[in-house]
Order: structure tokens, then C-alpha cells, then sequence
């Protein structure tokens, strides 16, 4: 089967988005220039006041994610910044920069409102270990470990409206609750690969109004009878309408292909910002995943490729 070919209908606007992402002065503005230090000096707690704002800290972490630096690097990255456009400012250092990030109160920023259809899933973030190639060819000589980023991803602006992550043994279908809580507007559909295929899944989308675009088991049976009185059950009547009208159609009439966005978005997030967490604290680590998935909502939010097929 021959591959496809896309073409760009706005790449005027859309290289100007892409120019605009390595742009020093949209990431440190004004605002963040007035608000550096620490206006309020006086704390209840124990030890020595903070000189540098939430917000500095947070500009500086940014920095760290966007150009994957390490702390020690990021503080030279921006003392070099401040002396290159004559800042009156001072760099946090490194020390304070990595005891300070688990503080941060961060909010997944997105412009996403009103009725939505979300697709879900989750992928691995590596924080240490070995490569491919070399276990290939040599086996193991250390543990890999890794930490797993649950999103979930608007299919109009493509943005991440939902964000968690946790250790990699906690499965894809025990996170979707929490997911789903995080946006507190109304949910149209909900999309997801077979492992979120639960009885327990399919209700807590049916609990929300949406539909559920679940795929199914190969073999999945009916557990709940049709009986008057009583609702069926949500994964039931897919179930239903799957030997209805086939496998086939029944993905063409939920969208279900629209999860392919997910995974583009989780191709955007280790292209551009890498697949490896450079943290070492779980709190920290946290942090830095969801800064990352702002950084790419802001990317979204400047512009991104309209793509239409060619016909052959």
C-alpha cells in the first residue's frame, strides 16, 4: 500500500509559529523581569527568607525543560541571558533551583472550554538506564527505570487538557477516574486503547454524560442481561452494537482513529523535549512533566500545521 502524502495549506503562519519557539524574549518578558524577587521577605516557617519569587524559579525550570538542561547548566544559561541583555537581575543557583522546583504550584494551562472529545493514554518517560542498542547487543548490566505520563488530549486544538504521572507498574484504566476529574466542563467522548477496556472504565465515562470510545477485547461477552427496570450496562451495549454492525463500522462511528492524536502528541513530546525525565525525585519529576506539557500547549496555542491530503 503506497503512503499517503499530506501537504501544509498555512505554512506561512505555521513557520512563523516555529520561529517563534526558540524566541528568548517570549519566554522572559516583562512581567516575569518585575516580579523576580521575593516581594513578601517575612515567613512563619523556619529558616532564611526567599530571595527569588515562585515565578523566577519557575521561569528558570522552564528554561531547564525547553533547552534539557541540567540545574548546574541552567543557572550558567541564565546568568548568561541576564549579562547578555544587561538584566539587573541574579541567577537562582543550582541548589536552590532543585530544592525549590518541588514547591512549585504548577496548573496545566490550556485554552480548551465547553463540550470536548478526549482520547487517553500513557507512555514511559526513562530517568536512567541503559540504551536500546547496547541491551540488544549486550544485555543488561543496570536496572532501567521508568515513570509513566498519563494525558489526555483534546482532538480539536490537540492540546493536553489532562496530565498525571506515576510509577510504571500503575496501569493505564486505575488513572482514567482521576484523568477525567481534571477537566470539570462537560466530556462528548471519551477515546482510549484496550487497556482501559474495563466495566469500571466504561461506567465512569457513562457517569460523565459521554460517550465511550473504548476499544473492546476480541472475545468480549455481555454480562448483563436486558431487564426492565434496570439500566444496561455501558461496555453491554457496546457490546450490542459491535455485533450489530461490526468491528469495522462501529470505529468509523465513534471516531475511534481519532486516538492516533495521542500518540502524535507523544511523538511531539519526545521530539521536541526528549523521552527522559531529568529529575530524580518522584515531587520534582512531576513538576517537570507538567511544564513540559504547558510548553507544548504553548506551542500549540502559537500555531500548528493545517495538513490536507493529496489526490492521486
Amino acid at each position: 500500500m503506497a503512503k499517503k502524502a499530506y501537504r501544509v495549506r498555512n505554512w506561512p503562519q505555521y513557520n512563523k509559529a516555529l520561529v517563534q519557539r526558540g524566541s528568548i524574549t517570549f519566554w522572559i518578558n516583562e512581567n516575569v523581569l518585575r516580579k523576580w524577587y521575593e516581594e513578601n521577605k517575612r515567613q512563619l516557617c523556619r529558616g532564611r527568607p526567599k530571595k527569588f519569587s515562585p515565578i523566577a524559579i519557575e521561569t528558570c525550570i522552564v528554561m531547564k525543560v525547553l533547552f534539557k538542561l541540567t540545574y548546574r547548566q541552567c543557572e550558567g544559561f541564565i546568568e548568561s541571558i541576564c549579562s547578555f541583555l544587561k538584566l539587573k537581575i541574579e541567577s537562582p543557583s543550582y541548589t536552590q533551583l532543585c530544592r525549590r522546583q518541588k514547591q512549585l504550584n504548577i496548573q496545566l494551562q490550556h485554552n480548551v472550554k465547553g463540550p470536548v472529545h478526549v482520547v487517553v493514554d500513557a507512555t514511559g518517560l526513562k530517568i536512567f538506564g541503559e540504551g536500546e542498542w547496547k541491551v540488544r547487543q549486550h544485555g543488561y548490566s543496570k536496572h532501567r527505570m521508568w515513570r509513566k505520563l498519563h494525558v489526555g488530549i483534546d482532538v480539536k486544538s490537540k492540546e493536553f487538557v489532562m496530565v498525571e504521572l506515576t510509577d510504571n507498574h500503575i496501569g493505564e484504566s486505575k488513572l482514567l477516574k482521576p484523568l477525567l476529574d481534571q477537566y470539570t466542563d462537560e466530556l462528548l467522548k471519551v477515546g482510549g486503547d484496550k487497556g482501559y477496556d474495563s466495566y469500571e472504565c466504561h461506567e465512569i465515562i457513562g457517569k460523565r454524560g459521554a460517550k465511550s470510545a473504548i476499544l473492546l477485547q476480541k472475545k468480549a461477552k455481555i454480562r448483563k442481561r436486558k431487564r426492565t427496570g434496570t439500566l444496561p450496562l455501558v461496555r453491554d451495549d457496546i457490546v450490542r452494537r459491535m455485533r450489530k454492525v461490526g468491528r469495522k463500522k462501529w470505529k468509523k462511528e465513534v471516531s475511534y482513529h481519532s486516538r492516533s492524536l495521542v500518540e502524535n502528541a507523544f511523538f511531539r513530546y519526545k521530539t521536541i523535549l526528549g523521552g527522559k525525565l531529568r529529575s530524580h525525585a518522584i515531587e520534582n519529576q512531576k513538576v517537570e512533566a507538567l511544564i513540559a506539557c504547558n510548553i507544548l500547549n504553548k506551542f500549540s496555542q502559537m500555531g500548528m500545521s493545517a495538513s490536507y491530503l493529496i489526490e492521486k
